[in-house]
């Protein structure tokens, strides 16, 4: 039993070792690579968090290509959650200069409005929804996309609209 135990990640001594030694160099990559110290700090958080709870899977000598990579997956999938986000902001914010000046106050009131219902739902639904309704992807693409089965796509659409309808209510 103790030979397994120093054969793989789970044995608490090994696993601090590896954290120690490898924590530093995978926040100065995730870094020089992404630039920003808050989400490598978090990510190495997380990569090192899904080590402990595949301890068992991975053996001390592959520990460092395991975290890197399971950071660099998590930084990729952050940053492309952002980009969808930005996007998905300026496409909200376009103006329009063809109607009355009372039209578009009332509109901007209410575009206020449905921005701010919008940012605050929680963050499956809000992208969820922004993916169907901007980006006009089908349920499955989401699903695909996302990795998560269409059913909890239509959960997190259906809650959304129904958070969105309250929301917007209340305020008008």
């Amino acid at each position: 039993m103790e030979i397994k135990q120093a054969t793989d990640s789970c044995n608490e001594n090994i696993y601090n070792s590896l954290f120690r030694s490898i924590a530093p160099l995978l926040r100065n990559f995730l870094y020089a690579k992404y630039r920003d110290i808050d989400k490598s700090n978090d990510m190495v958080q997380e990569a090192f968090l899904i080590l402990w709870q595949k301890c068992a899977q991975v053996l001390p000598s592959m520990a460092k290509a395991f975290v890197f990579k399971v950071a660099q997956n998590q930084m990729l999938k952050s940053l492309e959650k952002e980009r969808t986000k930005e996007k998905h902001i300026h496409f909200l914010f376009k103006p329009s200069h063809s109607e009355t000046p009372e039209f578009e106050m009332e509109f901007s009131e209410f575009d206020l409005k449905v921005q701010q219902a919008i940012e605050g739902l929680p963050d499956g639904q809000r992208e969820v929804f922004l993916m169907n309704r901007i980006e006009k992807m089908t349920y499955t693409e989401i699903a695909e996309a996302l990795d998560v089965s269409v059913k909890a796509v239509e959960k997190r659409m259906h809650k959304a609209l129904l958070k969105l309808r309250m929301q917007i209510n209340e305020k008008i």
